[in-house]
Formats: C-alpha cells, sequence, structure tokens
C-alpha cells in the first residue's frame, strides 16, 4: 500500500484526478498474487484481455489467435474466468501485472490486434480507438473522430471513458481540434469529480485554443473552469441545472428544489425526489457503451444522494439516511456537493448511531480537495457538542452548540442535524440562570417570525426548527403548574416537524423536566417513549442514553405505576386542552369508534400505551387491540405516522 501510495500524486489519493488505469502493479500487489507461472502465449492472451475495451470471448480469441479449447488448457486459463460468451480477470490485480510487465511493443501489437477485429465486425468506433493506442506517432486524422467518440461517452454519462478517449484525443490532434480535446477532457473530469483535472484540462483548452491561427469555434472553458474552481473553494451554489443536460439536469433540479424545502415541506420534498428515482445512476469505469444510454455522472448522483440522505435525516429516518449515504460514499465525490454537506452528514449520522465516527466518515474527510462552506465547519462544532452530552459535560456541550449557533446562524438550523438542545443542558448542568438568557434569546428570535403557516411551510427562515427549540427550552425549565402543558406544546411542535428523531428527544426532554420535579412514574414512562422512538430512528446512540437515564435516581424501572406523581394541574390541563384535541382528531369521528378515537386523542398527544390504558382505565392489552385496529382504518404503520396525519387534518 505505501509503495502503491508512493506511485501516485496527492490528487489521486483524494480522489480529485483519475486514478491510472491498470493501477501500478506494487511488490505488495505482486507478493499477494504470487508467481503467475505464464509462457509467452500466456502472456499475449492476457494482455489482449487487459487492453480489450469489450468483453466478449469472441473478440479475445480473435485477438489472440487461439481456440477457446487451447485457452482453457493453457495457463492463461487459469486467470480468467469465462462464462456466458465474455471473460473477466479472476482479480484485477493480475490484470495490473500482466499490464505492466509488457513492453510498448507487445502492447501496440496487442492494440493492433484489437483494431483488425473490431474493424472486421464493422465496430468503427472501438477500432479507431485501438488504432489509435496502436500507433507510436500522433495521428491528427484521429483526433477528430476521438473527440466525438469522447463527447458520445460523456453523453451517456460515461466520464471515465470520455475522460480516457479525450485525453488520447490531445495526443493527436493539433490547434482547434486539440483545444477540443482537452475541454471534453476537462468536462468529463468535472462531473466524475476529479476537479484538479478539471481545472489542469479546461486550462489547457483555454490555452490552446488562444495559440491557434483563430478562435473560431474554439470551445468554451470558462463556465466549467469556474465550477471546478468554486467547488474547490467549497461553495454550495457551485453546480446548479443550467449547468448540466438530461439526467444530470434533473437530478441537480431535484436536489436543489429538495434543499429549499426540507425546512417547511419536507413531504413535497419526497415527491420531487420520487419523480427521479427511477434515473440510471452513475456507471462504474467498466466496459464501452454498456448500460443506459442516459445516466448520471457520479458529480450529479453525488448531490442528489446527499439530498435524499439529508430528507430522510430530516424526517427522523437515521437509519435510511445513513444507507443512502453509505452507498454514496463508497462511488461518488460526495465531498464535494452542497459545499461538503455530504461530510456533515457523514459525522452526524455516525455519532447518532454508534457515538463515533466511522473509518468511512474519516476518509470522507480526508477526500475534501478545497474548503468546505461555513455552515459545514460550524455543524462540526455541534458534532463535538454531542459527544461531550454522550459524556455527561453538560456545559461543553451547551457552549459548543452556542458557538455553533453564533457561526452558522439560520443555515445550520435549516440543516436539522440532530441535535440535544442547550436549554435542557444548562438545566442538567443546573445553571439555571443562564438556561433562562439562553430561553429569553430564543424566545425573542422566534417572536418576529410568529404568524400563520403557508403552502410552502412557516415564512421568515427555519421558524419550525426555532419552535421546536423554543417549546422545548420551555419544558425543560417548566414548573409543577406548568409542566403538562408545556409538554403538550413541546409534543405538537415536535409532531409538525414529522421527525421521529425528534419526537424521542422531545420525549426525553420531557422525561428529564418530571424526574427533576420529582415525578418518576411519568419520567419513566416518557423516557420509554423516547426509547422507543430512537429505536424506530434507528439512533442507537440516543437509545443508550435512554437506557443509562433509566438507571439514574429520578426514574423508576419500566413497569412501575404510570399514575404515581401526577402534577398539580393535571385536571385542569387535560380539560383546558380537551378542545383542541377533539378538533385535531374530529375527521376521524365517522371512521373510528368513539373507544378507537379515544385511544387515538391519547396517542396523538404522545401518552405511551401504559399512559392510555391507566387514562381510559383499561389494560395495555385493550389499547394495543383498538391502536392496531386505529393504524389498520387510517392506513398508518405508526405512531409517528399518525399524529403527522391528525395534524394534517
Amino acid at each position: 500500500m505505501d509503495q502503491t501510495a508512493r506511485m501516485l500524486d496527492d490528487e489521486h489519493l483524494l480522489g480529485t484526478a483519475l486514478m491510472p488505469d491498470p493501477l501500478p502493479a506494487a511488490r505488495a500487489v505482486r507478493e499477494a498474487v504470487g508467481p503467475l507461472g505464464l509462457d509467452d502465449d500466456a502472456r499475449r492472451v492476457l494482455l489482449v484481455a487487459a487492453v480489450a475495451v469489450v468483453d466478449r470471448t469472441e473478440v479475445l480469441l480473435a485477438a489472440s489467435g487461439i481456440n477457446i479449447d487451447t485457452l482453457m488448457a493453457g495457463p492463461a486459463g487459469r486467470h480468467l474466468h469465462l462464462v456466458g460468451g465474455r471473460f473477466r480477470f479472476h482479480h484485477p490485480r493480475i490484470r495490473s501485472i500482466v499490464h505492466e510487465d509488457a513492453d510498448l511493443a507487445t502492447r501496440t501489437a496487442a492494440h493492433g490486434a484489437l483494431a483488425k477485429v473490431h474493424r472486421r465486425a464493422d465496430e468503427p468506433l472501438i477500432a479507431m480507438w485501438h488504432t489509435a493506442l496502436s500507433t507510436l506517432a500522433g495521428d491528427p486524422l484521429l483526433a477528430d473522430g476521438l473527440v466525438e467518440l469522447a463527447e458520445q461517452h460523456l453523453a451517456r454519462g460515461d466520464v471515465h471513458r470520455a475522460h480516457e478517449v479525450a485525453r488520447e484525443a490531445a495526443s493527436h490532434g493539433t490547434d482547434k481540434v486539440r483545444a477540443r480535446a482537452f475541454a471534453v477532457a476537462g468536462r468529463a473530469a468535472l462531473w466524475a469529480g476529479h476537479v484538479h483535472d478539471a481545472v489542469v484540462h479546461l486550462r489547457r483548452a483555454a490555452h490552446a485554443a488562444g495559440t491557434g491561427p483563430t478562435t473560431e469555434g474554439a470551445p468554451d472553458a470558462a463556465r466549467p473552469l469556474g465550477i471546478a474552481l468554486a467547488l474547490l473553494d467549497g461553495r454550495p451554489d457551485a453546480v446548479v441545472p443550467g449547468d448540466a443536460c438530461g439526467a444530470d439536469r434533473a437530478a441537480i433540479a431535484a436536489a436543489r428544489k429538495t434543499m429549499r424545502m426540507l425546512d417547511g415541506a419536507p413531504g413535497e420534498a419526497a415527491t420531487i425526489l420520487g419523480e427521479v428515482a427511477e434515473l440510471a445512476p452513475a456507471r462504474p469505469p467498466s466496459w464501452w457503451f454498456d448500460g443506459p444510454s442516459d445516466a448520471m455522472t457520479p458529480l450529479a448522483e453525488a448531490h442528489l444522494r446527499v439530498a435524499q440522505s439529508y430528507l430522510a435525516l430530516r424526517l427522523g429516518d437515521i437509519t435510511g439516511a445513513a444507507s443512502v449515504l453509505d452507498d454514496a460514499v463508497e462511488r461518488l465525490p460526495v465531498a464535494l456537493a452542497f459545499g461538503g454537506l455530504g461530510i456533515a452528514l457523514a459525522r452526524r449520522l455516525d455519532l447518532v448511531r454508534e457515538g463515533h465516527l466511522s473509518r468511512p466518515t474519516a476518509a470522507l474527510e480526508a477526500s475534501v480537495p478545497g474548503q468546505v462552506a461555513p455552515v459545514v465547519r460550524a455543524a462540526t462544532l455541534g458534532d463535538r457538542a454531542q459527544t461531550a452530552v454522550f459524556n455527561g459535560r453538560w456545559v461543553e456541550a451547551a457552549t459548543l452548540l452556542g458557538l455553533a449557533a453564533e457561526r452558522g446562524g439560520d443555515e445550520l438550523r435549516r440543516l436539522w442535524l440532530p441535535t440535544p438542545d442547550p436549554v435542557e443542558l444548562l438545566v442538567l448542568a443546573g445553571q439555571d440562570r443562564a438556561a433562562r438568557h439562553s430561553h429569553e434569546r430564543l424566545r425573542l428570535h422566534v417572536l418576529p417570525t410568529a404568524g400563520p403557516e403557508s403552502a410552502g411551510g412557516f415564512s421568515g427562515g427555519p421558524t419550525r426548527r426555532r419552535r421546536l427549540d423554543l417549546a422545548r427550552a420551555e419544558l425543560a425549565l417548566a414548573d409543577a403548574s406548568g409542566v403538562n402543558r408545556a409538554r403538550e406544546r413541546a409534543v405538537e411542535a415536535s409532531l409538525r416537524v414529522g421527525s421521529t428523531f425528534e419526537r424521542g428527544l422531545t420525549e426525553l426532554v420531557a422525561a428529564r423536566a418530571y424526574a427533576r420535579l420529582g415525578l418518576p412514574g411519568d419520567a419513566a414512562a416518557h423516557l420509554l417513549g423516547a426509547h422507543e422512538l430512537f429505536e424506530e430512528s434507528g439512533a442507537k446512540a440516543w437509545e443508550h442514553v435512554a437506557e443509562q437515564a433509566l438507571k439514574t435516581p429520578g426514574f423508576v424501572p419500566a413497569g412501575a405505576s404510570e399514575t404515581a406523581g401526577r402534577a398539580p394541574d393535571e385536571t385542569t390541563d387535560e380539560s383546558a386542552t380537551a378542545g383542541g384535541r377533539d378538533e385535531l382528531c374530529g375527521q376521524w369521528d365517522g371512521l373510528l369508534t368513539e373507544r378507537e378515537l379515544d385511544v387515538a386523542r391519547l396517542v396523538v398527544q404522545g401518552r405511551t400505551n401504559r399512559q392510555v390504558a391507566a387514562n381510559l382505565y383499561v389494560s395495555v392489552r385493550t389499547v394495543e387491540v383498538h391502536l392496531g385496529r386505529v393504524f389498520r382504518k387510517l392506513g398508518v404503520r405508526s405512531r409517528t405516522e399518525l399524529a403527522v396525519l391528525a395534524l394534517r387534518g
């Protein structure tokens, strides 16, 4: 590995320059493969296989001048997998060794043999490619055709082949053709996410166009060069739909629209992403013209997958968000999308799931070619706060969250990264005065944006985020006479948000508030609800927080009486909010029985099954039966979906 690294530039290791194909055969690679045991004929066959751009067995046999029986009986057959008329190497390391061990004359001969085979098969484009590679001196007559071939690859989303062919065209062409070749190579590198290659080639395109006898018809490299430099500068708006076409344009448009809608209309954002779900993903470096004719490029798909992960996270589906992002990190330039937003998502998802950063996330951070957006840097402070929370360092966590809010502002709130509440952290640290001061500042931020909801959500910035923060802050500060009312408001705010995780965090804040007021029965009930919601969302680290809280003095074990320690104002609070609950679930009057409606109303409030049973004087099993019927009749699958449906009316 170290020897291979020394053979590659820093840009190769970052992923911002195209890797050599095949990769260098380092000593460690040779030691891992061991002796190949090849004779001259076997080496010739394997070299043809190594440089071929189609994987048809008849092409391999014709170019090598052997039949299938000879191939299978010889040493080359041990290193190739042949099935269904196609071939592949048992391991790509063998391809690297065979290619590196061949001298230039032998490689040239292999390309010449393949060119003849493809010409006879009436495949002129592939024949032209091998002809170009079998020509030791540049041939300007080939350059035009190679540029057109590169553009065809680029139009199909095959950026790696487009880059390779365009670079070969540049080595043959002169003046305007050379400028066109560098421009195509630069665009291909850009959409592959290889931004350093893109900058180099696009600058060469501009230089080559300017040194010819005329610049008429010369390619415009300024716009793609500007995009590449903006990506290196960490600008979230570096890539816009107008820069792309076909599948790329649709993917980027959907991704950017999703980002704008997540605060107020996540449901509509999900619909928009669903409309591009059938777009073909970026193709891996493979054989020529395989797969669909209109596929996304890696850079466009990276934007789309980050938006999809972001949407899942916004809805509290931690598992779904991580699944999308984990797949994207393995094969796409995720670090370039939206100014590095994918990095912020990956870090926070790791912490929420496992409580620490994973190796893939560390590798993703190391792949940043330049800057990341300021909001991503601010989110890193929130990551440190999250770690401090898990270790019980409340003041440190609150301080870090305050700094993050100052640096990230409304943009950070719009990200909806899973974050504890700073006011509650100060309460947990025993700093009530600081907590109330923080609450007052938050309240003043929310008041100017108070107002009715519009079709696109609240006006005036990330209002749902602010209102949820305020509601939870008031719950954390509530006294015994107002805690139930504060809990209702916090539950309603979290239900309007529509996030399973945020709903769980609200339950956790409620549990701690009741424990602080000496009401362990209520505290344990809300804590169990938090645990259930964290488990549903996939937030394993927060599940552990809830489990540890159950072992803390002030909470009773699961199964203890849920009716112990009621707050003094419960009866008054229930009657004061009954009208609101009736109105909230009134649309189900003719669909549910009276008892099912009672259960639904209490569940929408955020009550656990035990609390519902205690309130209605029935068994927990009876509540479960009624709730199951409610789910079936209304077509929902969880308590969260039921609550969101109730709020939508």
